[in-house]
């Protein structure tokens, strides 16, 4: 549910220092954190920790939104149980290609109504 709370930042940022607290405690799942504060970092137009999030590129291919560094981040990944960067991308296309999914006709109107929505809801100024 606060994974699709995007239209509510103040929720989503309130949930994802509740689910630091649980994870420290053994009480929630590393993944869900990791998730959660990579979806945030990316309204916010900050790099990603775990790499989780993707959307389509320039050249029409789903990739991850901007993350900090690929050692790192396989890092973490790989310290909470996820498969690295690499194979997740090929995972997400292939699924993109099963689907019949395709990238958005025009790339730069989409991007721009995705940063107008982030302002909009209040992710960026």
């Amino acid at each position: 549910m606060i994974q699709h709370s995007i239209g509510q930042p103040n929720f989503m940022k309130k949930c994802v220092k509740l689910l630091e607290i649980a994870v420290h405690q053994n009480k929630a799942n590393s993944k869900n954190l990791a998730y959660l504060t990579d979806r945030i970092a990316v309204f916010e137009n900050k790099p990603q920790l775990y790499g989780t999030q993707f959307d389509w590129d320039v050249s029409g291919e789903l990739s991850p939104n901007t993350f900090d560094d690929l050692k790192k981040v396989n890092q973490r990944r790989k310290s909470i149980g996820l498969n690295s960067i690499e194979e997740k991308t090929k995972i997400i296309r292939k699924q993109a290609k099963n689907n019949k999914q395709s990238p958005p006709k025009d790339f730069e109107k989409r991007k721009q109504e995705i940063e107008e929505w982030k302002k909009t809801v209040g992710w960026t100024k």
